[in-house]
C-alpha cells in the first residue's frame, strides 16, 4: 500500500462518515416517500429551478473537471479556461434556450432517447439508448473516487473504486431522482464550500499575486516562460487537439442527465432559471478550478509543498494548512464532486434498460413495478462497468473524449433533426446516422487504443496514415460530419416519410 498524500485526523474521517451516511438516509427517506415510478424517474416532474440549479451543476461538474481542469491549468495556465471550458459555457448558454422547447415540445417525455424513438422507430432508438448507456457508465467518477481515497488514505485504487460505487448505487437505488436531486443540491453546496476553500487557502499559502509570480518563474525558469501562464492562446497542445476537445461540448447538447432533469422540470419557466443562475455558476467554477492548478504550480516552485504530481497539488496544498475537521469537510467536499455526478448518471443508465429499451421497446404494456426492477437492474450492471472500465483506462480525458465522441456521433443528429426540423424526416435516415456514429466511435477508439502509438510528448495514441498523423482525439472532428452526411444522403433518398413536430 502507498503512502497516503494527506493524512486525516480521525475527527476529519468522522466528519466524513457523518456525510457519507447522511446522504445514505436521504436515500432511504425518499424510498418511502414515493409513489409510482414516475416518482421514482422523474421525481413527479416536481423539479423546481432551485432544485435544478443543484441537481445540474453538481452533476456535470464532477472530480475530471475539479482534477481535470486544475491539472490543465498545473501545465497550461488560464489558456486551459479558454480553451476548454468556454466552448462549454456557450453550450450551457444554448442548452438554455434549447431545453425548454423540448420540455414544451414532449411534455410527457422521460428521456433523450425517446425523441429519437418516437421520430425515427426502434433501430434509431436502439442505437441512441445503447450509446446513452455507455455514456453514462460513472468511468470518471469511479476513477475519481478510487483517486481521491487512495491520497488520503493509501488504500489500493481498485478498493476505493468499490466503496465509492456501493455508496453511491445504494441511495440511488432506494431514493431514485429525489434522493439523487437532494443529495446533489447539498453536494453542490459542498462543492462550492470546497473550491472556496481551497482558493483562499492556495492564495494565502504562497502568497498572493507576488508570490504566485515568483513561484512560476520558480517553477518554470525564467519570467519569460512564466507569463506563458497568462495568455489565453498557450498551451502544448496542437491547434486541432484544442478544436478536438472544444468539440467534444457538443456532449452538452445530448447530455442524458439533462434532458432526464428538463423533462422532470415543473415549467418550462423553471427550466429557463435554472439555467439563468446555473450557467454563472458553472463559469465560476471553471475559473476557480483552473486557477487552483496555477496556484499548485506556483506553490512547488516556492517550495511550499513537494513536487508532486499535478492533479494532487491541490490535495498537498490545503493538507498542509486545513485544521483538523475542516479538513474533513473538503474531503466531504471532494467526495461530494464524484457522487453527485456518479448517482444521476447510475439513475440514467438504469432508465435506459428500464425505459428506453425494456417499456418502450420491448414491452409496452409492462406494469410499473417491474420496469422499476429492471431499471434497479440496469444501474447495478451500470456499476459493474463502471468498475471494470476505471481498471481499464488509465487517463480521464482518453475516457472523457471517448463517451463524448459516442454520444455525440450518436444521438445529435437525429435528435435535433427528429425535434426541430420542418422538412420531412425518414426513418432509415435516423437509423443510417445514429447506426453509423456508434459503430465508427467504438472502432475508431479500438483501432487508435491498440493499433496506434503512444506519444510520450503528446500523451495520446496517434494513428499513422502516411505522412499524416491521427490523433485518438480527432475521432469526434471526423466521424461527426460524416454522419450527417449519411443522414442527408439517406434522408434525400429513402422513401418512408416520419411525422415531422
Amino acid at each position: 500500500m502507498d503512502a497516503a498524500v494527506v493524512t486525516l485526523h480521525w475527527i476529519d474521517y468522522l466528519v466524513i462518515l457523518v456525510y457519507v451516511g447522511f446522504m445514505l438516509y436521504i436515500g432511504f427517506y425518499f424510498s418511502r416517500k414515493r409513489k409510482g415510478f414516475d416518482d421514482y424517474f422523474m421525481a413527479g416532474r416536481g423539479l423546481t429551478a432551485p432544485l435544478l440549479v443543484g441537481t445540474l451543476v453538481s452533476t456535470f461538474y464532477g472530480l475530471d473537471t475539479l482534477f481535470g481542469t486544475s491539472e490543465v491549468g498545473f501545465f497550461e495556465g488560464i489558456s486551459g479556461f479558454f480553451a476548454y471550458s468556454l466552448p462549454y459555457t456557450v453550450m450551457y448558454i444554448v442548452m438554455a434556450f434549447l431545453a425548454p422547447k423540448f420540455k414544451e415540445k414532449f411534455p410527457s417525455g422521460s428521456t433523450m432517447q425517446e425523441v429519437a424513438l418516437n421520430k425515427f422507430g426502434k433501430t434509431t432508438g436502439v442505437f441512441t439508448s445503447i450509446a446513452a448507456y455507455l455514456y453514462s457508465t460513472n468511468t470518471m467518477e469511479m476513477m475519481g473516487i478510487g483517486f481521491v481515497l487512495h491520497l488520503i488514505t493509501g488504500m489500493p485504487f481498485f478498493l476505493g473504486t468499490l466503496i465509492g460505487a456501493v455508496i453511491v448505487v445504494i441511495y440511488t437505488w432506494t431514493g431514485g431522482l429525489w434522493a439523487v436531486t437532494m443529495t446533489d443540491f447539498i453536494q453542490f453546496v459542498a462543492m462550492m464550500v470546497t473550491v472556496g476553500i481551497a482558493m483562499i487557502i492556495g492564495w494565502n499559502a504562497v502568497g498572493g499575486t507576488a508570490g504566485v509570480w515568483e513561484g512560476l518563474v520558480e517553477w518554470t525558469g525564467s519570467a519569460e516562460d512564466a507569463i506563458y501562464f497568462f495568455r489565453a492562446g498557450a498551451g502544448y497542445l496542437s491547434p486541432w487537439t484544442l478544436v478536438a476537445y472544444s468539440v467534444t461540448a457538443l456532449a452538452v447538447l445530448c447530455e442524458p442527465a439533462f434532458f432526464q432533469r428538463m423533462f422532470a422540470a415543473t415549467s418550462p419557466r423553471e427550466i429557463k432559471r435554472g439555467f439563468a443562475i446555473g450557467v454563472p455558476m458553472w463559469l465560476s467554477f471553471d475559473w476557480c478550478v483552473t486557477f487552483l492548478g496555477i496556484l499548485g504550480a506556483a506553490a512547488i516552485g516556492l517550495a511550499i509543498i513537494p513536487e508532486v504530481e499535478a492533479n494532487e497539488a491541490l490535495f498537498a496544498i490545503v493538507g498542509q494548512y486545513l485544521p483538523i475537521g475542516v479538513m474533513g469537510i473538503f474531503v466531504a467536499g471532494v467526495l461530494a464532486c464524484a457522487m453527485s455526478t456518479a448517482d444521476s448518471y447510475f439513475l440514467v443508465a438504469g432508465g435506459v434498460i428500464g425505459v428506453d429499451l425494456y417499456r418502450n421497446i420491448i414491452k409496452p404494456d409492462a406494469k410499473e413495478r417491474t420496469v422499476e426492477k429492471v431499471t434497479k437492474a440496469g444501474m447495478l450492471v451500470s456499476a459493474a462497468i463502471s468498475i471494470a472500465l476505471a481498471l481499464l483506462f488509465e487517463r480521464i480525458m482518453e475516457v472523457w473524449v471517448f463517451q463524448a465522441t459516442l454520444i455525440v456521433t450518436t444521438s445529435l443528429i437525429p435528435v435535433y433533426f427528429g425535434a426541430f426540423s420542418k422538412r420531412p424526416q425518414k426513418k432509415a435516415a435516423g437509423a443510417a446516422a445514429a447506426g453509423f456514429g456508434l459503430i465508427a466511435s467504438i472502432i475508431w477508439y479500438v483501432w487508435t487504443n491498440f493499433f496506434g502509438t503512444w506519444s510520450e510528448d503528446w500523451e495520446v495514441y496517434v494513428i499513422k496514415l502516411g505522412n499524416v498523423e491521427l490523433w485518438q482525439e480527432y475521432g469526434i472532428l471526423i466521424i461527426t460530419p460524416i454522419a450527417l452526411i449519411i443522414y442527408l444522403i439517406v434522408n434525400a433518398a429513402a422513401k418512408k416519410t416520419v411525422e415531422t413536430a
